[in-house]
């Protein structure tokens, strides 16, 4: 309950912290906004899709309650994005090459292999894997009372069970994107910025992002220091994936780790 409040306490400076620069900044962040809006319509696309899997949805969740989470997460990834990629250019950092690569915008993705990118993030995807799967098989962790009573009151009722399936399938990989945003493209940088952490020093910021995204996971898994120690280490791989090759490897290492430990957690983890 402790790390749950500190969460939330430091994840709210900083989204305060973000939409202040953001007014700060415009004037300079506007030429990053179709980004912005780009994936906060990939986002809601992941809605949409998992509403129309859910048919008692709007038996559940009142329309109007969509329509204000849809409204925050839109100006939360525009948010994100924009200044992050702003920050990302004040450290000279290629943040989405990939996505620019494909609008034309730059030739940043020539400087990367296909094979060594792919390569890379199969392997940190497998790693991450790899390493859950030996941790939990040491510690035998169980779901925490606070995910069952979740899982039991809002998931039974929406008919979203721990079994893998399609429904569940979108919800982790709407999670690796909406996370890859806010804690590598926008967190992660926001701090190397402002504590002046980069070229050798970098990896401080790759650290307090990594330690404020384990506190994002606590309260899931009992004992509650095994999902931190999965996450630390996995959000350290992460951030330095981030600053070799950009965003888009680490939404994609991310998502295979998610449907990854979808698949194998009823084996892992006891209900």
């Amino acid at each position: 309950m402790i790390l749950s409040l500190i969460y939330g306490i430091l994840i709210l400076i900083l989204t305060i912290i973000f939409l202040v620069n953001s007014i700060r900044y415009r004037k300079k962040i506007n030429i990053y906004v179709k980004y912005g809006v780009l994936f906060a319509i990939i986002l809601l696309a992941f809605e949409i899709a998992v509403v129309a899997l859910i048919p008692n949805f709007f038996e559940v969740t009142p329309w109007y309650q969509l329509l204000i989470a849809d409204a925050i997460v839109f100006v939360r990834t525009l948010v994100f994005t924009c200044m992050g990629i702003y920050y990302c250019s004040m450290l000279g950092i290629v943040e989405i090459p990939l996505i620019k690569k494909f609008s034309g915008k730059t030739d940043d993705f020539e400087t990367f292999t296909s094979r060594n990118y792919i390569l890379t993030i199969i392997g940190t995807a497998i790693g991450a894997i790899l390493f859950s799967v030996i941790l939990f098989k040491l510690t035998s962790p169980h779901i925490s009372d606070a995910m069952k009573q979740l899982s039991e009151s809002q998931g039974a009722k929406l008919g979203i069970s721990d079994e893998p399936s399609v429904l569940l399938a979108l919800v982790v990989l709407a999670f690796a994107f909406s996370e890859e945003i806010v804690f590598r493209l926008g967190i992660q940088n926001y701090l190397a910025k402002q504590f002046r952490l980069n070229g050798d020093k970098y990896w401080v910021a790759v650290v307090l992002t990594s330690g404020l995204w384990a506190l994002a996971h606590v309260n899931m898994l009992a004992p509650e220091w095994v999902k931190i120690a999965q996450i630390f280490p996995i959000g350290i791989a992460f951030g330095f994936l981030f600053k070799k090759y950009g965003l888009e490897s680490c939404i994609l290492a991310h998502g295979i780790l998610n449907l990854g430990m979808m698949g194998l957690g009823p084996y892992l983890i006891q209900m």
